[in-house]
């Protein structure tokens, strides 16, 4: 179990860093209005590597904040409306943990995502158990509240 979860964090580590990276050259680094970036520094501050683009009418500042790839969205009147970070597995609530492993037992994790909005806290993951994989959204009660088979 030990290796499983080493490799886990191993591949999710490498993961941020490929996205961090693909991120920084993929997006359109259109520079936002000065105002969201002053609220976005109140907001975050010890923010590194801060890449500015805009998504759906909203201005998304993509970023590492404590070793954890996020993302955070202000809308136009330069409120923060919400915030995706990667996390670890072993980062959840253990309720969600305890519903996750209910649920699916013998899965492993190739995403881990955690959702902060006006809803609340949610988590985001992408579960492999043999041969299927999931996309499931989970409440910080461990509710679920989406489960969708992917194709692989």
């Amino acid at each position: 179990m030990f290796k499983t979860k080493a490799m886990k964090k191993i591949f999710l580590s490498l993961s941020l860093i490929m996205t961090v990276a693909t991120a920084s050259f993929a997006n359109d680094a259109r520079d936002p209005d000065p105002e969201v970036k002053e609220v976005f520094k109140k907001e975050f501050p010890g923010a590194q590597s801060v890449v500015w683009s805009e998504q759906d009418g909203f201005y998304k500042a993509t970023f590492i904040l404590a070793n954890h790839r996020t993302i955070a969205y202000f809308d136009r009147y330069y409120e923060l409306v919400g915030c995706v970070r990667d996390i670890f597995y072993d980062q959840l609530p253990i309720t969600v943990m305890k519903a996750i492993d209910k649920k699916f037992p013998t899965a492993s994790f190739s995403e881990v995502r955690e959702i902060t909005n006006d809803d609340g806290t949610s988590y985001l993951l992408k579960i492999e158990e043999g041969s299927k994989k999931y996309k499931v959204k989970v409440t910080s009660e461990g509710s679920f509240t989406e489960i969708t088979k992917v194709n692989k």
